[in-house]
């Protein structure tokens, strides 16, 4: 059974939270940036796309159950999203994990702290079994990430997807809840159980 998310989730210099209506302009700032959406199977996005996509991510905080958590990444004491994060879950015990950010937010491991708060409250709160991740098998920086919140290289999904004129190769990143509990440090698994 899925629950939910307790919204907003505090990381030590992150807010994540929902996406809202006036949050467009952020979005298309670092949605229509070709270097961030580089490694992306969409992008970069026009104004039109940017406020479609929003609208979509709107729709699906009112869905029961909610099987899209497709949030806002916020510094704290500051308001305009910087990139976004999402949970999308393949079914009630499956999630897959992914995030964007904008260029002059790369590099201060936002993309390192993002992910590993998602993937305790995919585990604490949504009760999820498996995190799961894609990336490029170019994107090294995204490897990093992945790798560094807890999830091992599994496979090479070769043509694993047709976007933007060509075949992507991805590698596939996964991560079960029982080897999250077991590298995570005593007291912490005390608290959870």
């Amino acid at each position: 059974m899925v629950h939910g998310l307790v919204l907003p989730l505090r990381t030590s210099r992150l807010v994540v939270r929902d996406f809202r209506a006036d949050d467009r302009d952020a979005v298309y700032a670092y949605a229509s940036d070709p270097e961030v959406t580089r490694y992306m199977f969409y992008g970069p996005r026009t104004k039109a796309a940017t406020q479609h996509y929003l609208s979509q991510m709107l729709a699906t905080q009112t869905e029961i159950p909610r099987m899209t958590w497709e949030l806002a990444i916020v510094l704290q004491g500051q308001d305009r999203p910087i990139g976004a994060c999402d949970l999308t879950l393949e079914n009630e015990r499956e999630g897959d994990l992914g995030y964007i950010l904008g260029r002059e937010s790369w590099g201060h491991g936002f993309a390192t702290e993002v992910a590993i708060a998602l993937v305790g409250v995919g585990f604490e709160q949504l009760g999820l079994a498996r995190i799961f991740a894609v990336c490029d098998v170019n994107h090294t920086a995204s490897a990093h990430v992945l790798e560094k919140a807890g999830l091992t290289r599994t496979a090479t999904l070769e043509r694993y997807r047709e976007a933007k004129g060509r075949w992507w190769d991805m590698c596939l990143y996964d991560l079960k809840r029982s080897d999250w509990l077991r590298a995570i440090p005593q007291t912490t698994r005390r608290r959870l159980s």
